[in-house]
């Protein structure tokens, strides 16, 4: 069951500081394009860490991998060493850390100069990445799938625009 409004009130009781960024990003910000996952780029401050390990263990996250979940110790310290990305399985579904995204943004600090907070259930407020940096992401990560998102959440960038 995906159920990334849970995941996200998770982490703001644990007070973890991140955005939102790729699909599910895409869909707070109008798209219809579907996901099943949630991607997020933490602050990656030790203190970040330690308090998104927390809220990991709380949601039962484990290793994504082709065959089973693999438990990890998903603590500040392991979370530290990871360079660029970490897939991982919840309770509430897929999720993605993403520490360094493909595109101009670079990390956590770009990424929040774009980003606003958003409404996304009674009183939960969560910071989302624009749309733009969205965009710029998904055409300089140049994956299929991202080819063919990037047509239809240009259009809406504009339809966004013209309003």
């Amino acid at each position: 069951m995906f159920d990334p409004v849970r995941i996200c009130a998770v982490l703001n009781e644990e007070g973890v500081d991140y955005v939102v960024v790729g699909g599910f990003a895409a869909v707070v910000r109008g798209s219809s394009l579907p996901t099943r996952d949630i991607d997020i780029v933490p602050s990656p401050s030790a203190d970040n860490l330690d308090r998104l390990g927390r809220a990991l263990r709380r949601i039962g996250a484990q290793i994504r991998t082709d065959a089973d979940p693999v438990p990890a110790p998903l603590d500040g310290r392991f979370l530290a060493s990871m360079q660029t990305m970490l897939n991982l399985v919840t309770d509430f579904g897929e999720m993605d850390l993403t520490f360094l995204p493909a595109g101009r943004a670079g990390g956590y600090d770009g990424w929040r100069l774009g980003a606003t907070e958003e409404e996304l259930s009674d009183g939960l407020i969560v910071v989302i990445a624009s749309l733009d940096d969205i965009i710029d992401s998904k055409r300089a990560a140049n994956r299929p799938k991202d080819q063919m998102a990037l047509p239809y959440l240009e259009s809406l960038r504009d339809e966004l625009r013209d309003r």
